[in-house]
């Protein structure tokens, strides 16, 4: 999910008078009447900038690129790199993305735009899938400016690529630092559920399942989470994985019950059926059967489920 949206129109209003603390020219104040004209390169800035704001990325990237081409030592070069790169990104052209913001973040190694260069160039990376060396862009992006606009993003998203990349002990590793240092972040449900599956997919019930449970405290203060299903039915997977079959229960008709929608309800229906099973429960591993054939009669976990009970 895409929530660095959230941050955009920050930096975008911001642009303005950061790029005055990027460069010791004078500062440049907007047009008014009696005033000299803007210059080139500032007119190309305002006019990439009022093309980037209006979602026009194909148009704001030729004149963010003219802008470098034709002004090199321009005070708005690093704002204009930076975009010109987040240009390239937005439409999907993560190959030509990196290299831009490579080259804004070597040319402007002390630009203020450098954390947010490096974020993108790892979520660039990582929508290629290249995620250890995403890893590499997100963890610049911290130890540029630990409090930018994108740090918890990029703290977030190292966890989330070392956990695409199969490595989950650095998962583990890189979401506990994401926690103890942006503890208030938007993106900690993501993180929880991202935590608990780096323990629960090797196996390592115990631990996982705190960071479940963390996950539905977190979207019971925040009226909800996109991940509150999954974290409810994986915290659930954990007790059934620890034997601990009461509270595994509780947790799988919880699935059903408040989210009705999930994806996970089949998956939940059939654990009820194996965890009854493994209780001795035949009576009710059927009636949970039936309600699985029932509500989710094309679900690929009924002959699962079938199978399962056939001793019933």
């Amino acid at each position: 999910m895409f929530r660095y949206h959230r941050c955009l129109l920050l930096v975008l209003s911001s642009l303005v008078s950061v790029a005055t603390i990027s460069s010791c020219a004078p500062e440049k104040s907007p047009l008014t009447d009696g005033d000299a004209p803007l210059g080139a390169d500032e007119q190309l800035f305002q006019d990439g900038l009022a093309q980037y704001k209006g979602d026009d990325f194909a148009a704001a990237q030729a004149t963010f690129d003219t802008l470098l081409a034709q002004h090199a030592d321009s005070n708005r070069a690093d704002n204009a790199g930076y975009l010109g790169g987040r240009c390239r990104y937005e439409l999907g052209l993560y190959d030509d993305a990196i290299t831009a913001l490579e080259a804004m973040r070597t040319a402007h190694a002390d630009s203020p735009f450098v954390s947010s260069a490096a974020y993108f160039t790892g979520r660039a990376r990582y929508e290629l899938r290249a995620f250890v060396a995403a890893v590499l862009d997100f963890d610049a992006a911290v130890d540029a400016d630990a409090t930018a606009t994108y740090a918890d993003n990029a703290a977030y998203y190292a966890g989330r690529s070392w956990y695409e990349a199969g490595s989950y002990t650095e998962a583990a590793a890189a979401f506990d630092a994401f926690e103890a240092a942006y503890p208030d972040s938007s993106y900690a449900d993501n993180g929880g559920y991202y935590h608990g599956r780096a323990y629960f997919d090797v196996d390592n019930y115990a631990q996982a399942r705190p960071q479940f449970e963390r996950v539905l405290i977190i979207a019971a203060a925040n009226s909800g989470s996109v991940y509150a299903d999954n974290a409810q039915y994986y915290a659930a997977r954990s007790s059934y994985g620890l034997a601990e079959f009461d509270t595994a229960l509780t947790g799988f008709q919880a699935v059903v019950s408040t989210y009705p929608t999930s994806q996970y309800v089949d998956n939940a229906l059939y654990y009820e059926v194996r965890t009854y099973i493994d209780q001795g429960n035949c009576a009710d591993a059927l009636t949970a059967l039936q309600t699985l054939q029932d509500n989710q009669p094309t679900s690929p976990e009924i002959p699962r489920a079938q199978r399962y009970a056939s001793g019933c």
